[in-house]
């Protein structure tokens, strides 16, 4: 699936990071969600990889990567936290300034990244991902239902662990298809991967801590940052699902506004015809949008 990618672990401040890295040129860090790993970028990652240095890591408590413990404010597994590990990862591997791809949980580092450490991101590019204060205040009835991980995940330890552990294959299986546009099969090679790694009851722990800071610390954090009037500085594409994802029922009716009110700088973008999934659904159309932006920075 990565052909020509080379893997290592790096250690950053408090964990190792799992990379995967190949191609020459201005380097792209590719930022997976949940409940998935860097393998989700198998469809854009070589193609990208022509005319780019590709990072492709695991997310701290997510595949090969660490797994720190979890602390009482959830700060070991907030974006903030995430974020500084590719900030750490990026400038090992000596790259100073970057741009940046994110889906899904990823997009929520990617913002932060943006936000913490404006220097160092050139562009950022967010799939179906609007900010985490934004989620929260927009979610409506059909948000709340169709989104009911959110809280489900969130809720205290080991409630969540302890439901999904009885069965890991069907709950992850489950949200896949789910929020997959109805027709789509994912790679039975990537989906076996997915799954392997979110059996793990480390990573079961990791992943409902990553969303339990989603409804405490990293609501503080964008809080803040609205409150301060800290905005990005960077140009944001933004391509969200037109099937399942935020262009489909239960979604946010002003997504690219919803980006501008938190930018500076200029957002492009819009729909693509799949469900939540866009690098694996939607490649070519991934792609398509995605290799003007990040050369109109070179």
């Amino acid at each position: 699936m990565f052909d020509g990618f080379r893997t290592e672990t790096i250690t950053v401040a408090d964990t190792e990071i799992f990379v995967r890295t190949a191609g020459i040129g201005d380097p792209v860090l590719l930022i997976h969600g949940f409940p998935q790993t860097g393998a989700c970028w198998h469809r854009i990652a070589p193609t990208l990889a022509e005319r780019f240095r590709v990072v492709v890591p695991d997310l701290r408590g997510y595949g090969a990567s660490g797994k720190p413990a979890p602390t009482h404010d959830h700060a070991a597994h907030s974006k903030r936290a995430m974020a500084t590990d590719l900030s750490e990862l990026m400038a090992a591997l000596g790259h100073e300034r970057f741009a940046v791809v994110g889906h899904d949980r990823g997009a929520r580092v990617g913002f932060r990244l943006s936000m913490d450490y404006p220097d160092k991101v050139s562009r950022f590019c967010s799939l179906d991902v609007i900010p985490t204060l934004d989620m929260w205040e927009k979610m409506d009835l059909a948000g709340a239902v169709g989104g009911f991980h959110w809280s489900f995940l969130a809720q205290p330890a080991p409630v969540p662990e302890t439901m999904i552990g009885e069965d890991p294959d069907f709950f992850y299986g489950y949200l896949m298809r789910k929020w997959a546009a109805p027709e789509f099969l994912f790679d039975s090679h990537a989906m076996q991967l997915y799954l392997e790694a979110m059996r793990d009851p480390a990573v079961i722990e990791a992943t409902c801590e990553d969303y339990r800071a989603g409804a405490s610390i990293d609501v503080v954090h964008d809080r803040d940052d609205r409150e301060a009037g800290r905005r990005l500085a960077c140009p944001l594409l933004f391509l969200y699902g037109g099937i399942r994802g935020f262009g489909g029922p239960g979604g946010p009716r002003d997504p690219l506004d919803t980006w501008r009110n938190w930018s500076d700088a200029e957002v492009t973008g819009g729909p693509a015809p799949c469900g939540h999934f866009l690098p694996e659904e939607a490649p070519g159309t991934v792609l398509e949008q995605l290799l003007p932006f990040l050369l109109d920075g070179n």
